[in-house]
């Protein structure tokens, strides 16, 4: 259980491990590792709180079932996981709320303008994982 506590891992470790984690996922559970109809089945949850009959109505949320599934327990486990995986490492994470130089440089310190722009980033994120099947 060493290895659980390195001080950093490299990105070819970390990629080889995700790729056997995905391929075992597929070979035991016949689903690959995904996430984007997550937000798909959460707007489709969010929805139905306020228009049931709308949800039940739409072709897509009638074939992807607004539930909470596996995927959905893996968009909460991701964050869960990064937290515990930074608490594990030998060198002291610290949690901050102050911007690296290099985001002030470009970008500055405006609160709107990092909102906007990481809402925009996940927005043509999501569109590209729709768009590509995952």
């Amino acid at each position: 259980m060493r290895w659980l506590r390195r001080e950093e891992w490299s990105w070819w470790h970390a990629g080889l491990l995700l790729g056997l984690l995905n391929m075992a996922a597929f070979y035991t559970a016949d689903h690959y590792l995904a996430v984007s109809t997550t937000f798909s089945r959460a707007a489709g949850m969010a929805v139905g709180v306020v228009a049931p009959t709308h949800v039940a109505a739409n072709l897509y949320w009638q074939k992807v079932n607004p539930i909470v599934d596996w995927q959905f327990m893996l968009v909460l486990g991701i964050p869960l996981g990064a937290y515990l995986a930074a608490r594990l490492s030998q060198r002291a994470v610290t949690f901050t709320t102050q911007l690296p130089d290099l985001w002030v440089n470009r970008f500055g310190t405006s609160s709107a303008r990092r909102w906007t722009l990481g809402l925009l980033g996940g927005i043509f994120v999501g569109f590209g994982a729709r768009l590509a099947d995952g």
